[in-house]
């Protein structure tokens, strides 16, 4: 009788077990946003996604061709799991110190029948996005293999407004345009540098898409540590976007093992673009912060022996540059060292930033290539190193160390442990490394073996950040691969370039107004960006485009404001220090801070204007920038986001009322006055212009 009972009970319990629902969709905490999956009859993978009740991504593959197998169909759904999470954790620095991690999550276990072999995909929704990776367990069937092709697209509904630039393999300092979905990378009318291997209908990420005007997302990736940089290829299909991997120079383009793991493929939801700037989505996807002790970390500004170069005032090199005599002396000199330190020691600015201090500069022939050509420790003979970092120590000024590596991978690696050595003996906190030039490069046989944004290099910028961090340095990358949000788990890592910076506004034809008007809503919601703000002397009379002057294209005041909306811990003063000397808007410069307590967007439209206010950690103090592209604008805010029970003395550096990029770019005004949290404030942005404001509150 027992027996017979024990039986029953396990036939029910099996069929219970049958009937248990498998969950393919997951939603947001707020249930906001929605991501869905399914199989068709062929086993194969899809997903959509859904805000409210908009479906904006429809149907969209999933899957890979590995080398040795296709996992594109064939495929079961074993089981799901399903989890909810909310976390706060503490930024070491970053636009808020507190951030709020809080998701659902679904698990999707999969097995290919004919092969066995498994594969996960996991999705997390956020109130502020959607986020989905592949994950390939540990197993027999399946152990070293190759992906030659990731299969994931973004099949959107409708076509879309998109924001994007030209996307090649080793180069991310491009022109951004909007287009229709449909037209991305669309070379018969967008212009594409024919000199470098921009691809035809191919665009980087971020890629940020307005869906309508209540609706703006961002397809992106998170936490990209040993994989290959995507970027997002126009199939030319009505409105599909899909993965496009970087390849290794053989074809290949991820070596993996498993137990591996495929970065995030996130998609950022907004109401608009400041909610995308506000969005913390692409840092939560990252592991939590590597070190146990992070107080050698600081934020702080820098000034250097860097614009002068850019604007032929000096030279990186002694007697050759790029393989032709120079006529200009070398900029990276102990007395101009000690000036620039004196300088600095003069502001309160901690950091010298010396670029062309070490040889190998003499012996590029036409290009940015070489084959161990630098040692990157050996002075060049005007310039004394010791020296230079003593008189530092005793002004209380670092020397900021520039490492060109050219990209010479094979020689700057095996020699990161003597080099980073070398900066802590001298005292240095913080390394710009550059990666100019070919990866690779053999200039005798005139080959490279690698692509900048290839798996080989993410390898190589991630061996790199935690080397620095055995010897307590920071690192800022010039030519990086992308930010993914990666300086949540290693925050030394203090900024990346990765954009047009203000180097094209000396030996280009220059970034147009619109230009960092775009930059927040696109490349800097990967990470922060080493934009070099801070130039107060807009014409270069020594340059000449198209028969007139050379113009930076922002006023000043804009060029203020960039400090707080080209978001970043570590800022440069930019310009030449005698072009600071005696200006009453270096004192905005000196006074901004490089660390945040909390940040609110007031105003955003992508490519036209965007307004952002910050809270100084550690005190009650705020500061606003507002910066507009070719137009003027005028904007009225209320001060409620200052403390309720403070008083301020708001110090505004607005445009002149003749301000103009192009006819009067330098006219600005100071003004101060007393303001509360009940108070507002007009904004009268020039065209080309913007407004910074410190809020200092009245002890």
């Amino acid at each position: 009788m027992i027996r017979l009972f024990l039986l029953s009970f396990l036939v029910i319990l099996a069929a219970c077990d049958s009937n248990k629902r498998i969950a393919t969709t997951v939603n947001s905490p707020g249930k906001e946003n929605v991501f869905s999956f399914s199989i068709n009859d062929a086993g194969e993978l899809f997903y959509t996604v859904s805000h409210k009740e908009l479906q904006f991504i429809t149907s969209s593959a999933l899957g890979f061709e590995l080398k040795e197998t296709s996992l594109k169909s064939g495929f079961v759904l074993l089981s799901s799991e399903e989890n909810t999470s909310n976390t706060k954790w503490n930024t070491v620095w970053g636009q808020r110190e507190t951030v709020t991690d809080h998701y659902n999550e679904l698990i999707l276990h999969l097995e290919q029948k004919k092969t066995g072999i498994l594969l996960d995909v996991k999705a997390r929704a956020y109130d502020d996005g959607i986020a989905f990776r592949y994950i390939f367990p540990e197993q027999d069937n399946l152990k070293d293999f190759i992906i030659t092709n990731e299969l994931t697209e973004f099949n959107f509904y409708e076509d879309y407004k998109a924001w994007w630039n030209f996307a090649d393999y080793d180069n991310y300092e491009k022109v951004y345009y909007n287009s229709p979905i449909s037209a991305i990378g669309d070379t018969l009318n967008f212009y594409r540098r024919p000199d470098k291997e921009e691809r035809a209908h191919m665009a980087n990420t971020p890629t940020t898409i307005e869906i309508n005007d209540d609706l703006v997302v961002s397809l992106h990736e998170a936490d990209l540590t040993d994989y290959a940089g995507m970027n997002l290829l126009n199939t030319q299909e009505g409105t599909k976007l899909k993965a496009h991997l970087t390849p290794w120079l053989n074809g290949d383009l991820v070596r993996a093992s498993t137990p591996f793991q495929s970065p995030w493929r996130t998609l950022q939801i907004a109401n608009n673009a400041g909610g995308l700037v506000e969005s913390d989505m692409i840092m939560n996807l990252n592991p939590p912060c590597a070190y146990e002790n992070t107080d050698w970390i600081e934020t702080y500004k820098y000034i250097g022996i860097w614009w002068e170069l850019h604007i032929g005032n000096s030279a990186w090199a002694e007697k050759t540059q790029f393989g032709k005599p120079i006529n200009r002396p070398h900029g990276a000199n102990t007395k101009n060292a000690k000036y620039h330190i004196d300088f600095a020691a003069k502001h309160g600015i901690p950091d010298v930033l010396i670029e062309g201090w070490d040889k190998g500069w003499d012996d590029m022939e036409g290009s940015w290539t070489g084959y161990g050509i630098f040692d990157w420790k050996t002075p060049t003979d005007d310039f004394d190193i010791e020296e230079v970092c003593r008189y530092g120590k005793e002004k209380g000024v670092r020397m900021m160390m520039y490492h060109e590596t050219i990209s010479d991978i094979d020689h700057y690696e095996p020699a990161m442990d003597e080099l980073y050595q070398m900066c802590s003996d001298l005292g240095i906190k913080t390394v710009k490394v550059g990666y100019t030039g070919d990866v690779n490069y053999d200039y005798d046989k005139k080959t490279y073996r690698e692509h900048h944004h290839g798996q080989y290099m993410v390898r190589h910028y991630k061996k790199m950040v935690q080397k620095a961090a055995e010897y307590k340095l920071q690192i800022v990358n010039h030519e990086p691969i992308k930010f993914t949000g990666e300086q949540r788990t290693y925050p030394n890592l203090m900024a990346r370039e990765g954009a047009r910076g203000q180097e094209y506004n000396a030996w280009s034809v220059g970034n147009s107004p619109e230009h960092g008007v775009v930059l927040p809503f696109t490349r800097i919601l990967g990470g922060p960006i080493d934009f070099t703000p801070g130039i107060f002397s807009m014409v270069l009379p020594d340059k000449d485009w198209s028969d007139q002057t050379f113009r930076i294209r922002t006023t000043l005041c804009k060029q203020l404001a960039y400090y707080l909306t080209m978001f970043s811990p570590i800022q440069m003063a930019a310009d030449l220090p005698k072009n600071y000397e005696n200006n009453e808007a270096f004192e905005f410069i000196k006074d901004v801070p490089t660390n945040w307590l909390q940040s609110k967007v007031l105003h955003s439209k992508i490519g036209d204007y965007y307004t952002v206010v910050r809270q100084e950690r550690g005190t009650e103090n705020w500061y606003l920038g507002s910066i507009s592209d070719e137009n003027p604008r005028t904007f009225n805010i209320d001060l409620s986001f200052l403390n309720t029970e403070k008083q301020y003395e708001a110090v505004i550096y607005a445009d002149a009322k003749d301000a103009h990029w192009k006819d009067n770019p330098e006219a600005f005004e100071i003004t101060r006055k007393k303001v509360t949290y009940t108070d507002k404030l007009d904004l009268q942005l020039a065209p080309g212009g913007g407004q910074a404001i410190a809020f200092k509150v009245i002890e």
